[in-house]
């Protein structure tokens, strides 16, 4: 497997060029590109990584020791990449493209392209995969259309993106891997090599996935949907409670009035009453009509002190603003009524369009184009509906009420008007009925005072106690009654409040169950990752070990052994502990052959990708390095170097090995505009057989 050719379009300082690579043969497996600081080297390898990985390379940049700008994310490192003669020029695409060659006879094409407004901003992108066959491209596949997916493919005949970093690298650069502690060093090693970063990042997605959810599940309380169904239970039975009482009351009221007639006829017939102007019964039957007609008056005033006189008490615009808004949540349900009769007569609508076959299309249309109507059909439908009309309550605050109930408060709160001359009126037709019953009662007492034998005054003593009783029981009741009422309300309302919690979680069910499962997978990921680790130690020390041997030039290393924290011991041949000076130069072949052992663990049989490969390195251990990459003569290695690194010197060593060079020459083109042009069997002062 090796890259045969890197095309760069408008990126960074190159304008167009393309870099060509022979296959590796007769021991020939490096490419040699050469280029002062600041020509273009590194923007290879960048290039590279996005036009394989795009969005997804931005974190693996970094691991692979290049610079990214982790606050501005992928937008701005693009629009940082395009070129400035392609932006002074107003050009708008940017294109890297990548060939990869499997066998001789087949390879693939991976290209990716961006898209950019006049003022530089990145708007857009595609990127393509095609097959090449014998030398016949095939046609391209775009990545995320038709269920076909770059990064699959990539993972399954290329490097997959969590491992690029052991391949495609800067070597300067890997002293931010040999700076830090060796324990982190193997931990993020393997990790990559395990997947634990895509197992990492699947644990991430998994919990944004259940923030997002969440934010459209109906937030329930289930606690207080508990509390509000024991209230609501406890509040109907209580109703029911009162409903029995006032109805035995009822009764109990009826039997009185049938003692109480029945005491007045003995009464009467017992000889009370009598004279010019009324009997007994008369005045007894009067001042029960009256005290009925005081009983009526004295609702009428607990009416006024407890419906209509709060509302008198708060401010005027504060009645008129509930009364207009409960008439916009009737308006805005009428119009939801509407719209819901008519919505089936969309699918009849779609059905009969979707059924006609004149007149013909000619040519067909597409299944994008078909599909683009379809968006505007549902478009233009839902813009009869959508907004609703400007009578129409934006929020509905008061959804525990019914239709039918909200009616009746509209019309209530029409008839919540309380005048002084109203108030004065009823509490004068209640002293005029009280100074009535007053005086009857008089004439009546009088009445009673021509009783001879007592027979009469018996009668009225049980009468009296008749009386008494009903006056109470109407009392009792009367309070009950007002009991009843505020009840119902609170219960209509607890009942709307319960049945919209209730609805909730009965529609977030689903949506609660799928959280659950992604909550259950993600905690599974979180107690896998550490279990992974033993399974690859071993194999990865042994792998450290034999690179280590051939980079490091002292030889009192015996092996590498690495345990299941990823704590590391160099042991000597002794077999004990050694302990080196933790120099620039021994952390980074410390480092280089952890990538290397990586590598090769991974079995993936990729090429090298190598910026800056010998720069902190002596000249000892720069000899150990490339002849360890010299030595798998059917891998390319393909080195981004400077004049320092791979100089005279080294490049006579190394000359058997190469396959192709290039020489970077870069100048400027004004404005602070760079430009980068490669040239082909070049390589620092020298040209290249």
């Amino acid at each position: 497997m090796w890259i045969s050719k890197i095309e760069l379009v408008c990126f960074k300082s190159y304008q167009r060029q393309e870099f060509e690579f022979p296959e590796p043969a007769d021991g020939r497996n490096v490419v040699l590109i050469g280029g002062l600081n600041g020509y273009g080297k590194t923007s290879i390898l960048e290039a590279l990584y996005l036009c394989l990985y795009g969005k997804d390379a931005m974190s693996h940049l970094a691991r692979a020791g290049l610079k990214t700008d982790e606050s501005r994310g992928y937008p701005t490192f693009l629009e940082k990449a395009f070129n400035g003669e392609a932006l002074r020029d107003g050009r708008d695409t940017m294109m890297v493209k990548v060939v990869i060659h499997r066998t001789k006879s087949k390879a693939v094409e991976i290209a990716r392209k961006w898209y950019f407004r006049s003022n530089g901003s990145w708007t857009d992108e595609e990127a393509t995969y095609r097959e090449i066959l014998r030398g016949v491209p095939q046609l391209p596949r775009s990545d995320g259309r038709n269920s076909f997916h770059l990064s699959e493919a990539l993972d399954e005949f290329f490097v997959p993106a969590h491992v690029a970093p052991f391949f495609f690298f800067d070597g300067e650069e890997v002293k931010k891997l040999a700076d830090q502690g060796r324990v982190e060093q193997v931990k993020q090693g393997l990790e990559g090599l395990l997947g634990v970063v895509l197992l990492r990042n699947l644990a991430d997605r998994l919990k944004q996935f259940e923030r997002s959810k969440r934010e459209t599940v109906a937030n329930v309380d289930e606690d207080r949907l508990s509390l509000l169904f024991n209230q609501l239970s406890e509040n109907e039975r209580t109703a029911a409670e009162l409903k029995r009482k006032l109805d035995d009351a009822r009764q109990q009221r009826g039997r009185l009035d049938g003692e109480f007639q029945s005491l007045l006829e003995r009464v009467t017939a017992a000889g009370g009453g009598g004279g010019d102007t009324a009997t007994y019964k008369d005045l007894i039957e009067e001042r029960e009509q009256l005290r009925a007609q005081l009983r009526d008056t004295h609702r009428k005033l607990e009416d006024f002190l407890a419906v209509r006189l709060p509302f008198h008490l708060v401010s005027k615009d504060l009645v008129v603003a509930y009364e207009t808004q409960l008439k916009k949540e009737q308006r805005w349900f009428q119009w939801e009524a509407e719209k819901r009769a008519l919505e089936p007569r969309q699918l009849e609508f779609k059905s009969a369009y979707e059924s006609q076959s004149s007149p013909a299309i000619d040519p067909p249309l597409t299944e994008e184009q078909l599909e683009a109507i379809r968006s505007r059909m549902n478009a233009a439908w839902a813009s009869l509906f959508y907004p609703p009309p400007n009578d129409c309550a934006d929020v509905i605050d008061h959804d525990y009420l019914s239709s039918t109930e909200r009616e009746r408060v509209i019309s209530t709160l029409g008839n919540m008007s309380l005048g002084y001359q109203e108030i004065q009126d009823v509490l004068r037709a209640e002293a005029d009925l009280t100074d009535r019953i007053d005086d009857l009662g008089r004439k009546i007492t009088r009445l009673e005072g021509i009783d001879r034998d007592g027979t009469l005054a018996s009668l009225t003593v049980e009468l009296k106690n008749v009386q008494d009783r009903m006056t109470a029981l109407d009392d009792e009741w009367r309070s009950d009654d007002r009991r009843l009422v505020a009840l119902d309300a609170q219960i209509s309302s607890q009942r709307a409040d319960y049945e919209r919690e209730r609805r909730k979680l009965d529609e977030s069910s689903p949506a609660r169950a799928i959280i659950e499962r992604s909550d259950r997978v993600r905690k599974v990921i979180e107690a896998v990752i550490p279990a992974l680790f033993p399974l690859k130690v071993k194999e990865l020390a042994a792998n450290m070990t034999l690179v280590y041997k051939q980079l490091a030039h002292k030889d009192q290393v015996s092996k590498i052994e690495i345990k299941d924290d990823g704590t590391t011991i160099i042991l000597g041949k002794s077999g004990k502990p050694l302990a080196f000076d933790r120099s620039a130069g021994e952390n980074q072949i410390f480092a280089t052959a952890l990538i290397a052992g990586l590598a090769r663990v991974s079995g993936v049989k990729a090429p090298l990708v190598v910026d800056t490969p010998l720069g902190r390195l002596d000249s000892r251990h720069r000899q150990n390095i490339l002849k360890y990459w010299t030595g798998e003569k059917n891998r390319q290695v393909i080195l981004l170097s400077q004049d320092e690194e791979i100089d005279a010197g080294f490049l006579e060593r190394i000359r058997d090995n190469i396959s192709k060079t290039y020489l970077l020459e870069h100048s400027d083109v004004g404005d602070g505009i760079g430009r980068t042009k490669a040239f082909e069997d070049k390589y620092f002062l020298e040209e290249v057989a």
